[in-house]
């Protein structure tokens, strides 16, 4: 029988998924025990808080004033999106999310979302036992949810993967602005009427909001971009700092000026591809229950990571 799918995954989680199932088949019971803490390491740079500041702004603004309080967050996959919502979320006094932990709402726009799979996402938060909303449902149901943000003093909902809400790239348009979508027109309405904030989080397509949905982005004006890092101070204390944190190994081959610079390349600059790489060369070096990390144990991690068909030259290959 086969397992069933959680078709509320994005691509990166499934990704993610199949990587541990993977290290659970490779690696000694000891090996993941120590080393996939690593993986848990977290590195607040510069261009990550001046994205979390920008979300507790619109927190903080939200239903004090009649004016429309939202941003959106775009960049390239593997950059720290996502977490930046967390982060700020987890980073809240309890009292802040008040009693019932509704203060802040997150949900996950599907591909192709429509308005109804919003409604029901936001109602799922709330604890209704809504499987599905249909067209005949749909409008006595918006407007439960916008009495259950009243009701519960909701004041911002963070939406991932909200590239999702946009007309796809490849429809044609019928002007040089686009009218919206359903479900963004639904987002719309709930603003103006709760005075909720609301973050956007997703792939580059919402750079272009302004164009896409001009009235969706005239309520949400702050625009923040996560980038992947180029070679310089940033990646440099950024790399570092996340290197110093991995206790238990030993890691000096990649602390060097030369291996913070392979590791770049490696990672283009990804924090996500670095993160893995950087965890999967750790449970390589407690498999062998040794701490200090070698190139040989590099090599074994790209070839892990990336897989020997990818096209990618391996930095340490030399070392097998």
């Amino acid at each position: 029988m086969e397992p069933a799918v959680d078709t509320d995954l994005t691509d990166y989680e499934i990704e993610d998924r199949q990587a541990l199932e993977r290290r659970y088949k490779t690696y000694s019971v000891e090996a993941l025990k120590a080393a996939l803490p690593v993986d848990d390491i977290f590195v607040a740079h510069a261009q990550f808080m001046r994205a979390v500041n920008a979300v507790n702004r619109v927190y903080e603004l939200a239903r004090e004033t009649s004016m429309p309080q939202g941003m959106y967050l775009e960049g390239p996959v593997g950059t720290g999106k996502s977490s930046v919502f967390r982060y700020f979320k987890t980073s809240l006094p309890r009292k802040s999310l008040f009693g019932d932990q509704l203060g802040v709402l997150t949900v996950r726009a599907k591909k192709n979302a429509t308005a109804a799979q919003l409604v029901g996402a936001v109602l799922r938060c709330y604890g209704y036992p809504i499987r599905r909303v249909g067209s005949d449902t749909l409008e006595p149901r918006v407007n439960i949810t916008k009495e259950a943000i009243r009701q519960k003093k909701t004041r911002l909902i963070g939406i991932d993967e909200a590239s999702n809400l946009l007309h796809s790239p490849n429809r044609r348009l019928t002007s040089a602005k686009d009218d919206g979508t359903s479900a963004t027109d639904y987002l719309c309405e709930v603003i103006d009427e709760t005075c909720i904030g609301v973050v956007l989080i997703g792939s580059e397509r919402l750079a272009h909001l302004e164009q896409t949905d001009p009235a969706l982005a005239s309520r949400l004006t702050t625009h923040e971009r996560l980038e992947n890092f180029s070679y310089d101070d940033e990646w440099v204390k950024f790399a570092s700092a996340f290197l110093r944190q991995c206790v238990g190994f030993d890691l000096r081959l990649f602390l060097s000026n030369a291996g913070l610079k392979t590791l770049h390349r490696v990672a283009e600059g990804n924090v996500r591809t670095f993160k893995r790489f950087v965890t999967e060369c750790c449970l390589c070096v407690a498999n062998e229950s040794t701490q200090t990390l070698q190139e040989s144990h590099a090599a074994q991690a790209f070839r892990a990571v990336f897989g020997g068909g990818s096209g990618l030259q391996c930095p340490y290959a030399h070392a097998l």
